[in-house]
């Protein structure tokens, strides 16, 4: 998969693509350092201090037995972490975030899939119908939310067959939709390979989920960063094509 970046405000190309990738971005700063440059960090260690949740998140593959079931690993371990939604069960989910590469593996991607190809599929009317519920209740979650609805004049689409269940007809065929596995050409997939490389993603309206890690990846680091809002400059760097 190629991508060109394009010396575009980063905004607007989140706008258009639903997601940016600069490789190699910055690497002598740290996760935070980066994030607070691009746009307004969303501090859930202030924000929801009970929860536990840090600011900057550590993420590395761990084996089913070494976490709990509130972690994707718990569920998948090295496997194929399905598409979805990050923490679709809240009543607003992050509008965007960002992951940054430490430490890449070989053969790792990060898997995206844009709402519209979803909406295609089922229909705009038939997802504003669906209605989830959250498998377990936590403060600042909602106990019901709809797969699409409105914020404003913005769209937000969710789904997260782990933490979200179906509770209607619509809702069973939107699990059923996301069960086949969407085409190729319908699926981004991301490589996350050198010490620096940063994605954003628009996470209202991007599934995204990470591709199968070999026991030999055991070491790969990526760190996740929440943003409430994103800034539309561009640092000047040429644009770049990525393979």
């Amino acid at each position: 998969m190629r991508f060109v970046l394009l010396e575009t405000g980063i905004r607007s190309a989140l706008n258009r693509d639903g997601f940016v990738l600069r490789k190699e971005f910055l690497p002598q700063l740290s996760t935070a350092e980066v994030a607070v440059r691009l746009g307004r960090i969303l501090e859930l260690d202030r924000l929801l201090p009970s929860r536990k949740i840090p600011t900057v998140q550590s993420l590395r593959p761990r084996h089913v037995e070494e976490v709990g079931m509130n972690q994707y690993s718990g569920h998948f371990g090295f496997g194929l972490f399905p598409l979805h939604t990050d923490l679709a069960h809240w009543i607003l989910p992050p509008r965007y975030f960002l992951l940054r590469c430490l430490v890449g593996a070989d053969g790792v991607l990060t898997n995206l899939l844009h709402s519209a190809h979803v909406i295609g599929l089922l229909g705009t009317a038939a997802l504003h119908k669906a209605v989830l519920r959250a498998r377990k209740r936590h403060f600042a979650c909602s106990g019901l939310v709809r797969a699409l609805s409105l914020y404003g004049e913005d769209q937000i689409f969710r789904w997260d067959p782990v933490f979200l269940e179906p509770l209607n007809r619509h809702a069973e065929a939107l699990r059923s939709a996301m069960l086949g596995r969407p085409p190729n050409e319908a699926i981004n997939g991301v490589r996350l390979q050198d010490q620096g490389d940063t994605l954003i993603i628009d996470n209202w309206r991007m599934l995204h989920g990470r591709s199968p890690v070999p026991e030999g990846g055991s070491l790969r680091s990526i760190e996740r960063i929440y943003l409430a809002e994103v800034f539309d400059d561009c640092p000047a760097d040429a644009a770049r094509v990525v393979h």
